[in-house]
């Protein structure tokens, strides 16, 4: 499983220092290469790539009658790219990714269960504090019988 947010910088290259409490489960459970994508303006995915298999293929099976869903195909494989970690644990992230999402300096990378999301540190928190304002009684009416 892949959790907890991890506040980390990008260097000048715009290289990502996996941290080392997931670099060591990322290699031993899936070796060194992962996949990252764009799904949103606000955030990046991170599969390792064992896990971002199963998505690319129902990924692929989505009617392409559907424009909408042909543009999140579209989204979703035409900005995926397969990365490898260095002997050093860091990935160098695509420019352009970067760009549409605005990562600059400060990132926080976010355990999501079978991915990390990548945001910019300061929308993380701004995330982050919408969430502790949420009203108890009206999430409670979302979840409906979900339970912890």
């Amino acid at each position: 499983m892949i959790g907890g947010v991890s506040l980390v910088s990008l260097d000048s290259k715009g290289r990502l220092a996996i941290p080392a409490k997931h670099r060591e489960t990322l290699l031993s459970a899936f070796g060194h290469r992962l996949v990252i994508t764009l799904e949103s303006s606000e955030h990046l995915l991170l599969y390792p790539e064992a896990n971002w298999k199963p998505v690319e293929e129902r990924l692929l099976k989505l009617p392409a009658s559907n424009p909408a869903l042909k543009r999140y195909q579209r989204l979703m494989l035409g900005h995926a790219d397969l990365l490898e970690m260095d002997a050093a644990g860091r990935i160098l992230l695509p420019a352009r990714l970067r760009e549409l999402v605005r990562l600059d300096k400060d990132v926080a990378l976010v355990g999501m269960g079978n991915r990390f999301e990548l945001w910019d540190a300061a929308q993380w928190d701004a995330q982050t504090d919408a969430a502790l304002a949420l009203d108890p009684a009206e999430l409670a009416q979302h979840l409906g019988d979900f339970t912890l």
